[in-house]
């Protein structure tokens, strides 16, 4: 496995790819994600000679919509883009898409919006297919993130593998530390995941001190930070797995909201990444 950065979520203000190739290149790292639709905008041939020249990768992308929080109507609007946005993040290299799955319904019982996860993600999934493009499927786990919801839906790593494969082969998961820390903290998860393919992407982070179950999605930390989430735990258990694909800070931390510049948001995470990488901490 190796380690990849996605800018937005850490609140790097860039919003030129190529910059944004640079800023990654200067800290160290060879691997990036990015948006279908920056892809696009700058052309594909554009940004495969970019990342050419920079010696960069790109690992992941989200899925441009949500599949399952819109309308019918929005739903086979946004589909019959999604192809040729599927194909033109294929052709720059980029085999690796993810959505998260919201915990909770007010309005769909289980079953029903069970259903509804799959008939729509499947059909992403098949869309993708065709591109050689894997569909990896988030849990949030925080209490918070559910409690309010008239209908609970899957926040587990083994739940939401079982809805994985029931949308399609290539399908899988996002293993995102907090979601397994604040879901179940389970030492058996990677057991029963088993298969290091089952794992599409990864997040990294830490939590904040406080009852598990007051804990907010908004609010986390970097790996490392608080050292309450065993990320030795998780990044050992990906390596036994025999898990090689990205792996991605998403940490959400005050002491990066604090800083008003794209160089040091970039330097601290990459020094929380090879810290624990490195297992220092």
């Amino acid at each position: 496995m190796y380690q990849s950065i996605n800018f937005g979520v850490i609140g790097v203000q860039e919003t030129d790819l190529e910059k944004k190739m640079q800023l990654a290149k200067r800290h160290g790292f060879t691997h990036m994600e990015a948006g279908a639709d920056e892809v696009t905008a700058c052309g594909v041939e554009k940004v495969k000679a970019l990342l050419q020249q920079y010696g960069m990768e790109i690992t992941c992308f989200n899925v441009p919509f949500h599949p399952v929080q819109v309308s019918e109507e929005e739903f086979a609007s946004r589909m019959e883009a999604l192809p040729a946005q599927a194909k033109a993040m294929s052709q720059v290299g980029c085999s690796r898409s993810i959505i998260w799955i919201i915990p909770g319904s007010d309005t769909l019982p289980y079953e029903e919006n069970y259903a509804l996860h799959v008939r729509r993600l499947s059909q992403v999934a098949r869309v993708y297919g065709e591109y050689g493009i894997r569909l990896g499927l988030e849990f949030i786990g925080p209490y918070t993130a559910r409690k309010n919801s008239k209908y609970p839906f899957l926040y587990t790593a083994e739940k939401m593998l079982e809805l994985a494969r029931d949308c399609g082969e290539n399908v899988g998961l996002l293993f995102d530390s907090w979601h397994w820390f604040t879901g179940a903290d389970n030492r058996d998860v990677f057991a029963h995941i088993g298969d290091p393919g089952a794992i599409v992407n990864v997040h990294i982070n830490d939590a904040p001190e406080g009852p598990l179950e007051e804990l907010v999605d908004s609010t986390r930390g970097l790996p490392g930070e608080t050292g309450r989430i065993d990320i030795q735990f998780v990044l050992n258990g990906l390596r036994q797995l025999g898990y090689d694909g990205p792996v991605v800070a998403e940490p959400f931390s005050p002491l990066l909201s604090a800083l008003s510049d794209d160089e040091e948001k970039t330097a601290l995470v990459k020094k929380h990444m090879d810290l624990v990488w490195n297992g220092s901490v």
